[in-house]
């Protein structure tokens, strides 16, 4: 799936950002269960604060929250496993502690918790949404639907409800069952971007020119979405519309220039106009912004041969496509051709 989609609660508090160098994250503090971990000074300026006040639960939420930011999950486990400890009753709380599990690889006790919630109160839609996104990432699709008919028993249109169903469905393959709930997604938020976008991905594999205005829905709701924009590209690329794809690849590019696949995509589109040296370019742009970008490398080095580059740069370029192509035959073909002449 193109990014993950948790659902959360808002939790009510404030959050203190500190804009800082790397190097200067060299304050260390100690977690209630005895973690040695490294904060940034916003940590550490609520961590005075928790040596304070070290019964006020939503301290332990605030300083866990800066730690989950920074990818300290144990750090986010000992503190919300603290603030839950103090108040339980604050389901947000719980939340972000399956959060804490669930991206630490620790799937288990992630929806342990997220369980004995909806166990407690099973009108919480947030937590069965919660839940059932966790439970479709795991491919435990049977479980994830059943609590989005939970869902959708409670609230019969909910547009979270439905977009969970179709990626179900998607996973599965039922790409019938998957078009219709990502449609009826729209239909209950138009304004829903992602669904948007799935229904423009599956409508170009069926070569439906809808697919256009579905892409052009995402583009409404951000016109610099660059899914939305590779995914308006690629659909005329693949039809030999290179103007229409050349505009989109461009536009894409400007607003996102550290992408590597649209410089890539954009090569791979010149070179079948037989425009070598913008080819070169574009792959030029695409392994500067990913310096192990193997085909990157393979495909520059194609074009430079096509315009005349330095030997030495194309022999180059191509031992790089051998060092970091998952299947480096055509580049290890491509030195033992120039080795010869």
């Amino acid at each position: 799936m193109k990014k993950r989609y948790i659902f959360t609660c808002l939790i009510y508090f404030c959050i203190i950002f500190v804009s800082c160098d790397f190097s200067e994250k060299s304050n260390t503090q100690k977690a209630e269960d005895g973690l040695t971990i490294q904060g940034t000074p916003a940590i550490a300026e609520i961590s005075q604060k928790i040596e304070n006040e070290p019964n006020n639960p939503d301290l332990y939420v605030m300083r866990g929250q800066l730690f989950y930011e920074e990818g300290q999950y144990l750090a986010t486990v000992s503190d919300l496993t603290q603030a839950i400890d103090l108040d339980s009753t604050n389901f947000a709380y719980h939340h972000l502690l399956a959060d804490a599990y669930f991206d630490s690889n620790q799937s288990k006790p992630a929806l342990a918790i997220l369980e004995k919630v909806i166990k407690k109160d099973s009108t919480r839609i947030n937590t069965l949404l919660k839940l059932a996104e966790m439970q479709m990432i795991l491919r435990q699709h049977e479980a994830s639907l059943l609590n989005v008919n939970k869902i959708l028993q409670q609230k019969s249109r909910h547009p979270e409800g439905f977009y969970l169903a179709g990626l179900n469905f998607e996973q599965t393959g039922d790409t019938a069952r998957a078009i219709i709930s990502f449609q009826t997604t729209v239909e209950e938020d138009p304004d829903h971007l992602d669904a948007y976008l799935k229904l423009g991905g599956h409508f170009d594999k069926q070569d439906k020119p809808i697919a256009l205005k579905y892409y052009d829905n995402a583009l409404r709701i951000d016109s610099t979405d660059v899914s939305a924009l590779m995914g308006k590209a690629w659909y005329f690329h693949q039809r030999n519309k290179f103007t229409q794809a050349k505009k989109h690849y461009e536009k894409a590019a400007a607003f996102h220039p550290f992408d590597s696949r649209i410089h890539f995509n954009n090569g791979i589109l010149h070179l079948e106009i037989k425009d070598a040296e913008t080819a070169y370019k574009k792959f030029d742009l695409a392994v500067q912004v990913d310096k192990q970008l193997g085909k990157g490398y393979y495909y520059r080095a194609y074009a430079g041969e096509r315009i005349g580059k330095d030997k030495a740069d194309i022999i180059n370029d191509y031992q790089q496509a051998v060092a970091f192509m998952p299947d480096p035959t055509a580049a290890r073909k491509a030195l033992q051709r120039l080795e010869k002449q």
